[in-house]
């Protein structure tokens, strides 16, 4: 019987813990938030999925409406509202936010958020999903916010967050290399 408890509490460690995570105290907060790409990410096909919604080889040059238009057809994600996709020439810029080219972004929710130590050129979408029409095309210059996880053992941008209040980095935050 004890070694059944036992096993249970060794079985059950990990789950307790994380629940814990949700009413940590702010000194706790962050140094739990300093832990980027420590394990295995659980889901590695994440950072393909994040790859193929944001750098793809085919985005159009610009921001006419139509060439998006056609694009966003040719992609068939007519069901999200905004989208944003980086040109090419900013890949490695987009995979630096995950180590030194990122910092930690404290917030409350998400422990896994970097942000951009530079701004970085995007295009952001709008589309109207009902009526499968581009409504607004915006080429954008500020600091991404990226969820970042450990795949493969490379910390990697697993998925885009908008920047919506335009936050900066926090230099006395520690990089994003994990």
């Amino acid at each position: 019987m004890l070694l059944f408890v036992i096993l249970l509490t060794l079985t059950l460690q990990p789950a307790l813990s994380k629940k814990g995570q949700t009413a940590l105290s702010k000194k706790g907060q962050t140094a739990l938030s300093q832990q980027r790409c420590v394990n295995d990410y659980l889901n590695p096909d994440q950072y393909e999925a994040f790859l193929k919604k944001h750098l793809n080889d085919k985005i159009p040059n610009g921001v006419e409406i139509s060439d998006w238009q056609t694009f966003i057809d040719n992609k068939k994600t007519w069901n999200r509202k905004t989208q944003s996709f980086f040109p090419k020439s900013e890949y490695d810029k987009v995979l630096g936010v995950c180590s030194t080219g990122g910092k930690i972004y404290p917030n409350t929710v998400k422990l896994n958020l970097c942000i951009s130590n530079d701004p970085l050129e995007f295009i952001t979408v709008h589309v109207d999903t009902a009526n499968k029409k581009v409504t607004e095309v915006k080429q954008m210059n500020q600091h991404v916010i990226l969820a970042c996880e450990k795949i493969e053992n490379i910390c990697r941008p697993v998925h885009f967050k908008a920047n919506i209040n335009n936050a900066k980095p926090d230099n006395n935050q520690p990089d994003c290399s994990g």
